[in-house]
């Protein structure tokens, strides 16, 4: 949580800025009760529980919990206004991703959004989640964002039919699930829009799409394979294909290689062209979404 706790310090003085625990809700139809095991890592994803026995929580079986966030409020708001989501990828809330949350809150906030930036791994106990693209922890992280969206709603912060989420890497498989229909159709409430960042989109290319989602992802991504991305076929889901472009886009820095041999590329273009969209979607609601 260091990495949060810095990011509120930052904004503290500038908006009003306020660090949470939402209750996580996850007792839907569409979950089951069975713990991960290696057969069933997949499945097991669409879990009741908050811990649910994954490798990556050290095997920890747990019903109920909260997750973290710092909500980021335009400065002189005093009543519900349009939110954004931001939902960091496998290496949770590390530094590159910190200073991303930062410089993008900073954007969203000048526009007069509100910004929640969720941790979906500390309260878990959870380092990281790197490997070959994850859907155990997409659909974990799925209720992760509406628990938010609910939070945010309940407590008369956001405007509720102005709500969005953005994630990036594992962060943006998540939010492709948001979308699907098996989860949209469970919940309450509902989110506006999904900005999907370079997400693995494996074995969800024929699902069925009910909230608009941008996808944003580069050809040259050997993290997440864009032709499987490519692949989607449907009326919610609008392709943003970037030309000559890696994983981590929106990461400034020199260009590195990770131990699993995903390549890491900041570029400068692509992630202007992520946020201009996304704020033209969030301005102009009229906007369709089209692939």
């Amino acid at each position: 949580m260091r990495s949060l706790a810095l990011l509120f310090l930052v904004y503290a003085t500038t908006a009003s800025a306020e660090m949470v625990k939402i209750p996580w809700k996850g007792d839907y139809a569409h979950n089951q009760d069975s713990v991960y095991s290696p057969e069933n890592k997949y499945a097991s994803g669409r879990s009741k529980n908050f811990l649910n026995g994954a490798p990556e929580e050290y095997g920890k079986v747990q019903k109920d919990g909260e997750i973290k966030a710092e909500i980021v409020k335009p400065s002189g708001s005093t009543g519900p206004v349009p939110f954004i989501i931001l939902m960091h990828g496998c290496t949770g809330l590390s530094k590159p991703v910190a200073i991303w949350a930062k410089e993008k809150t900073a954007i969203f906030l000048s526009q007069g959004l509100g910004v929640m930036i969720l941790d979906s791994f500390a309260p878990r106990g959870v380092d990281k989640t790197c490997g070959p693209g994850n859907y155990h922890w997409g659909w974990r992280r799925a209720e992760d964002a509406y628990s938010a969206l609910d939070y945010l709603i309940e407590n008369k912060l956001a405007i509720p039919s102005a709500v969005y989420v953005m994630g990036r890497s594992n962060g943006g498989t998540a939010v492709l699930m948001v979308s699907h229909s098996q989860y949209a159709s469970s919940h309450r409430n509902t989110f506006a829009g999904v900005f999907a960042v370079s997400p693995a989109c494996d074995g969800i290319t024929k699902g069925k799409f009910v909230t608009p989602v941008i996808l944003f992802i580069g050809d040259k991504d050997n993290a997440n394979d864009p032709k499987v991305c490519q692949e989607i076929q449907s009326d919610k889901v609008e392709l943003v294909l970037f030309k000559g472009v890696h994983h981590g886009y929106e990461d400034k820095g020199p260009s590195y290689v990770m131990s699993n041999g995903w390549r890491m590329e900041y570029n400068a273009k692509a992630d202007k062209a992520t946020i201009d969209r996304s704020l033209a979607v969030i301005k102009d609601r009229s906007l369709r979404f089209s692939r």
